[in-house]
């Protein structure tokens, strides 16, 4: 096994420009399949957050007194569904309001507080935030008649969910799109190396050198070449995610879990690796093969 290493560290020593440009090729994909994971692995972050702290927003008819509102609430806290509630009144929603949105202060004091709803801000346990349960709940809720409406935003939280879905599938069609090119890139490459050795290689032919004998050298550079294209792939998504990703994630006020703006799993990240190896083994193996195929 110590023969087919110095052959392939030979070659790598031989053909350093055309090992530098297998490795690039694999490392430019590697980068942009993680940073497209990095994308995809922080908004499944931020949608199961969503889906595990769902909030319902329940407002009260201005009929309902305040001792009945506080009744209300009271009476929510007690059902096993529920895991918080909060009575927001109308002074503390006018106060919210003016905060938040200075411009419509003249209009509140027109109007008055009172325009303003006041409400119950609900936040459900995580075995009861399923569409058909938050459904149940919410109808329950009107069903008391003192709520005007009764608002949940389930069906945007499920166009997100959605839409991350079809990420993920863009994901997976751009991957092999990027592996299938650095396959090609890489064994034309490859392909160059052989020819340049081909001397040799019907030399060894000729001398009875099995075809195994042949290709694991080839093999062993390729894989080397995809290990340094992962590692070097690697170090530039950290980069990214502390450059790039930070900047972003503060341009864009999401909620991002205490984690702040995740990293790639390490069960990605060796998927990668194993990615780039496979990517390099693949190619060396094909070219070698297709090379030997003419000799034959």
């Amino acid at each position: 096994m110590i023969l087919p290493f110095r052959r392939a560290l030979r070659g790598l020593r031989e053909h350093t420009y055309l090992a530098m440009v297998n490795t690039g090729v694999i490392t430019a994909a590697i980068v942009l399949l993680g940073v497209y994971a990095l994308v995809v692995v922080n908004l499944q972050a931020v949608v199961s957050g969503w889906q595990h702290d769902v909030h319902v927003s329940a407002y009260f008819e201005n009929s309902v007194s305040a001792e009945d509102q506080a009744a209300s609430r009271v009476e929510l806290a007690g059902r096993a569904e529920v895991k918080a509630v909060e009575l927001v009144t109308h002074e503390m929603a006018a106060a919210w309001m003016r905060e938040r949105m200075p411009e419509v202060g003249p209009m509140l004091d027109e109007l008055g507080e009172e325009a303003l709803p006041a409400s119950l801000e609900v936040t459900l346990n995580d075995g009861h935030t399923s569409p058909a349960a938050m459904d149940t709940f919410a109808a329950s809720l009107r069903e008391t008649g003192r709520f005007s409406e009764v608002d949940y935003g389930r069906e945007w939280v499920e166009r997100a969910a959605g839409f991350l879905r079809t990420l993920t599938l863009l994901g997976a069609v751009l991957g092999v799109i990027l592996i299938g090119a650095a396959l090609f890139l890489v064994g034309n490459t490859i392909h160059l190396v052989v020819y340049a050795r081909r001397d040799e290689l019907e030399i060894l032919r000729l001398v009875g050198a099995t075809d195994g004998y042949i290709v694991t050298p080839f093999v062993i550079e390729g894989a080397l070449e995809g290990l340094v294209g992962s590692v070097l792939a690697l170090v530039a998504l950290e980069l990214v995610h502390q450059g790039v990703m930070s900047k972003l994630h503060e341009a864009v006020p999401l909620t991002f879990d205490n984690e702040g703006f995740r990293f790639l799993p390490g069960g990605l990240l060796v998927g990668l690796v194993l990615v780039a190896v496979g990517t390099g083994v693949l190619a060396a193996f094909v070219a070698v093969r297709r090379f030997l195929r003419r000799l034959a």
